[in-house]
């Protein structure tokens, strides 16, 4: 007897997947990831230069454009998130690649500070919020469990190749032909990779399709303690969270310290990474050299974080990111020295390769998938209110002092801080639970 075929995945008797549509999500999220260069705030660290150069702005005051564009995530989020949980991906995402990249090509107009934290710092920020990792990646967490993390890392390793390519990109453009040229760039590649394949591929759980997380013949355990392995899940309803019970959970409030205060730190060091190294006397080639060897290493180390992020039931996984990047921070104070500057990348790209993985695993593990959306978007808002003060902070050290130094001790200890903080967070425990299909847009619309 032939296959049946659902949704155009082919089911054998056995009721195995030999294809999983979640690969269409994963190559959705790729693809999208593929415009998040520009929302890197270590890129926007090529164009503070320039932007001295033509309008005289202070690093600070260039600094809280990414301050402004976080802030104004982290409020647009709790908005969003229901909106991923009821409606997905497919809805939104077109949307927000239109609102970024028509943005982006009218920050190549402006000539006042005012309009740059407007349309750099507000309108691509809400575009971001419709389009970006929060959407993404609970899209990715609501079609796997088993394999949530090697499927979060191919998505995410997009961004990653995104800053291979665009950072040599951009100092050349940016040398060659100006920093609004390379606006340009980042609107055109924004509406080429994000809203055809997002509206085409994107899905919102596989329930929704007559399928099941991972191609699995039936739905596996979402009920998962600190103890749990991915690999020994079992049928079971799924944890359902509100408002009110997410933000009376302590082990919410742990993990958005510990990911808040790192993302702080992430977001300080990330844009004043360029005009360090290039305060330090390093010139353009060395630049672009040293942060691409910093993309490549988080590329390259992606795919294996994703297969070790699906043990994050262990402590020394969740540590262990937090403490290579404070040890890579303590060594950015030494980098004047060749061998430190490069090691100092190394070991930053390579938390950060991890890091990036293992926080969407965590927030999936503990709060189940139903709710992800609502739950993230509480995260982001209070994650990224820290992460807000990070590129004002460190700018505004350099501007005081003429230094980056003290600001580069200071993050070492946060991320040993952070360390502590996520070794001793365990999972809540729900109140109620459904299964997917009772909490499907059509069901509770006709309830």
């Amino acid at each position: 007897m032939p296959p049946d075929k659902i949704d155009g995945v082919t089911n054998t008797k056995s009721g195995k997947a030999r294809y999983f549509y979640g690969w269409n999500i994963v190559a959705a999220t790729f693809l999208a990831d593929l415009s998040y260069a520009e929302h890197y705030t270590s890129i926007l660290g090529f164009f503070f230069k320039p932007l001295q150069n033509e309008f005289g702005w202070k690093r600070s005051a260039i600094a809280a454009v990414q301050t402004i564009a976080r802030v104004t995530e982290a409020l647009v989020a709790p908005v969003v998130g229901p909106l991923i949980d009821r409606y997905g991906p497919r809805v939104l995402m077109p949307i927000g690649g239109i609102v970024v990249g028509l943005a982006m090509l009218a920050v190549t107009q402006v000539d006042a500070i005012w309009q740059f934290y407007l349309l750099r710092g507000v309108i691509v920020a809400l575009g971001f919020a419709f389009m970006g990792r929060m959407v993404t990646d609970v899209a990715i967490n609501n079609w796997f469990v088993q394999k949530r993390g090697r499927a979060l890392a191919i998505g995410r390793l997009g961004g990653n190749i995104s800053s291979i390519i665009f950072i040599p990109i951009s100092v050349f453009v940016i040398a060659a032909s100006g920093w609004r040229t390379m606006f340009v760039i980042f609107a055109v590649v924004t509406f080429l990779v994000v809203l055809v394949p997002s509206a085409v591929l994107m899905r919102r759980r596989p329930e929704d399709m007559g399928l099941h997380p991972d191609g699995e013949s039936k739905a596996p355990n979402l009920h998962l303690t600190n103890d749990t392995d991915l690999t020994e899940a079992t049928a079971a309803p799924e944890p359902v969270w509100n408002r009110r019970e997410v933000l009376t959970t302590k082990s919410f409030w742990l993990l958005v310290l510990c990911f808040g205060i790192d993302n702080m730190a992430l977001q300080g060091l990330n844009i004043s990474l360029a005009p360090y190294i290039q305060d330090l006397g390093y010139g353009d080639t060395t630049l672009a050299a040293v942060t691409t060897f910093r993309a490549i290493i988080m590329a390259a180390l992606l795919p294996l974080m994703g297969f070790v992020a699906e043990h994050t039931h262990r402590v020394p996984v969740r540590v262990a990111p937090f403490i290579i990047q404070g040890v890579g921070s303590f060594l950015f104070l030494l980098a004047g020295q060749p061998v430190f500057l490069w090691l100092a990348v190394a070991l930053y790209g390579m938390g950060g390769s991890a890091l990036g993985v293992i926080t969407e695993v965590i927030w999936a593990n503990y709060f189940g998938r139903l709710s992800l959306g609502l739950v993230r978007s509480l995260g982001y808002l209070i994650a990224f209110g820290f992460g807000a003060f990070g590129p004002v902070a460190m700018s505004a050290v350099f501007d005081l002092m003429g230094t980056y130094r003290p600001a580069f001790g200071v993050l070492t200890g946060v991320f040993l801080a952070a360390a502590v903080v996520i070794g001793i967070v365990r999972p809540p425990t729900a109140r109620r639970y459904a299964t997917a299909t009772e909490m499907s847009p059509s069901r509770r619309s006709g309830s």
